[in-house]
């Protein structure tokens, strides 16, 4: 016979395991987004391409991850006590993947227009998701701690914060760099759009490691 409690806990565990998978295609998929940027700041088009495939198929994959997760969550009813803060935490993680894929067509759409972006200001945009990739990566590694290490998973959230901070501050001077500068109003208008789009999904990693606190209460 298999008890609620015990229920509950393979419950959770998978439900864990489900998320541990969808923040690793969260990372993978950025990581393509991140080769995008230096590519296309290099001049290398040719890469872009493959890369922005790889993005979409993650993002396929990542959906798939989400809909089990619902099904999930859905099956257990009111059983699971967690079940209201696992349901924001992916939805969260759902919103940073949406933003990843919609860097990467807009990566796209400048190689596409065979827009050059100037050096200086492609060296801040490489920076800045650069950035962005390590806060993701340390939320990455914050949920692979959930239910292992508590104390580790809310240590390394404090490292999500200081990646969202540090994002904030070079999104700032990029941005105020791009509508300084000389360059075409439809690559000023897209290289800010890209460049927002990239501290909102950073905002949203920080709104998962809030959750991931509460988790791991």
């Amino acid at each position: 016979m298999v008890f609620p409690v015990e229920n509950e806990d393979r419950t959770m565990r998978n439900l864990l395991m489900l998320c541990q998978d969808h923040a690793r295609l969260v990372v993978e998929m950025f990581r393509n987004v991140l080769l995008m940027v230096e590519n296309l700041v290099k001049g290398d088009i040719e890469e872009l391409s493959g890369s922005l495939e790889e993005v979409k198929k993650l993002h396929d994959s990542s959906l798939d991850i989400k809909r089990t997760m619902m099904k999930e969550l859905a099956d257990t009813g009111g059983m699971l006590m967690d079940r209201e803060d696992l349901y924001r935490l992916i939805t969260k993680s759902g919103e940073v993947i949406d933003y990843i894929e919609g860097i990467g067509v807009r990566l796209w759409e400048m190689c596409n227009w065979k827009w050059e972006i100037p050096p200086e200001m492609g060296e801040d945009l490489v920076k800045l998701a650069e950035a962005a990739f390590y806060t993701l990566t340390k939320l990455r590694e914050s949920i692979l701690s959930l239910g292992l290490n508590s104390f580790r998973a809310i240590s390394l959230t404090r490292d999500v914060d200081d990646g969202e901070r540090k994002v904030d501050s070079l999104y700032r001077a990029l941005d105020l760099s791009i509508i300084t500068s000389k360059v075409d109003l439809p690559l000023i208008l897209l290289l800010r759009n890209v460049a927002e789009i990239i501290e909102k999904m950073v905002d949203r990693a920080r709104e998962e490691a809030d959750l991931i606190r509460i988790l791991a209460l």
